[in-house]
């Protein structure tokens, strides 16, 4: 069995595309949708559909402020790929089937145990730019990440956390400040290099990579294609 897996969109055009996993996270989710209104930025998130289930809500938040919605699994069990429950309860409260997808942990086999995560309509989507931000605590180190990442050109998709999975509210609501307190610097600085920040259904995605049997994350990793003009534009401090 063989999938595509979408890490970036065309890299001849300036368009950074911001996503959100874990999610929806109240009130962290709602702190960031005030900073995307504020950036006039478009954003995708990723949710988990027992949080979906959880604050309805705070989900259809997220979508009244025109954001794109994917599926991110139900439980975020690394060893179930419960994408078809999610789906059940995200597209009973979105209207719509959500038609992206981003394996949790990146286990990409899980999506073999989905109709809805190998369905043709469905885009798997994974990164180019990961900070790793669930597991820092210096909102400088994020932003630092991001925007001196080797992998940031025209394309890009960055991935985020706006929750966590775990069943702890301390730690939900905890995770995702430091991110939340880089985010506005991220986008300033992503707006002054020149890029569009949209969601995924603004991107063409393109290059997939094919998953099969004995696929390694590291095959991801992308080769800088930006085209000589778009590298230019405002330097970062960080």
């Amino acid at each position: 069995m063989s999938f595509p897996i979408y890490t970036h969109g065309r890299r001849d055009q300036a368009k950074v595309a911001l996503t959100f996993d874990d999610g929806p996270n109240p009130p962290r989710t709602d702190q960031i949708l005030e900073i995307l209104t504020a950036g006039n930025v478009r954003a995708t998130f990723f949710v988990l559909g027992k949080w979906a289930e959880r604050w309805p809500k705070a989900f259809e938040r997220i979508v009244k402020a025109g954001h794109v919605i994917g599926n991110h699994s139900h439980m975020h069990d690394p060893e179930v790929g419960d994408f078809d429950r999610a789906e059940a309860v995200i597209a009973n409260l979105l209207g719509r089937p959500t038609g992206f997808l981003r394996a949790h942990y990146f286990h990409y086999h899980l999506c073999q145990q989905s109709p809805v995560a190998l369905a043709p309509a469905t885009k798997i989507v994974d990164s180019d730019v990961n900070p790793a931000d669930y597991s820092l605590t210096d909102p400088d180190e994020i932003a630092s990440r991001v925007l001196q990442s080797k992998g940031l050109q025209g394309g890009s998709i960055i991935d985020l956390h706006d929750g966590s999975e775990t069943e702890s509210d301390a730690a939900r609501l905890a995770r995702p400040l430091p991110m939340i307190s880089a985010l506005p610097r991220l986008i300033d600085e992503l707006k002054l290099r020149g890029y569009s920040l949209v969601g995924l259904d603004a991107m063409e995605l393109v290059d997939p990579t094919p998953w099969s049997l004995g696929f390694r994350k590291s095959s991801l990793e992308m080769k800088d294609t930006t085209p000589r003009s778009l590298k230019g534009g405002a330097k970062s401090d960080f």
